[in-house]
């Protein structure tokens, strides 16, 4: 888009999966699905209304990243509209990448 800048550091990769995420320090585990990632974080679009600035535990597996599993710690940095399917948006940062399970 002209006069649009881009703020990205990293390429972004269009994936529909679903994954796992809760809020930090909380027990319970959420569904939501990812529509894209890359190597600075993902946008996720979940059901449950959240604010800029939370913590999310991530667990994301897809086969379209072929089979692997990724767990992650990542901040909410931008809220996008709401989808007509009622789901939220959330730019999430990643601040953590995990090689063991954390999520669950």
């Amino acid at each position: 888009m002209p006069g649009c800048v881009e703020k990205r550091q990293f390429a972004r990769t269009e994936i529909n999966a679903v994954i796992q995420y809760k809020i930090a320090d909380a027990e319970v585990l959420h569904e939501g699905v990812m529509g894209n990632i890359g190597g600075g974080g993902i946008l996720l679009w979940a059901e449950q209304e959240l604010p800029v600035g939370t913590t999310l535990y991530l667990f994301i597996h897809s086969d379209e990243l072929m089979e692997i599993e990724l767990e992650a710690t990542a901040t909410i940095v931008r809220v996008d509209p709401v989808k007509e399917d009622g789901r939220f948006g959330y730019g999430c940062r990643f601040e953590a990448l995990y090689n063991n399970p954390h999520v669950g």
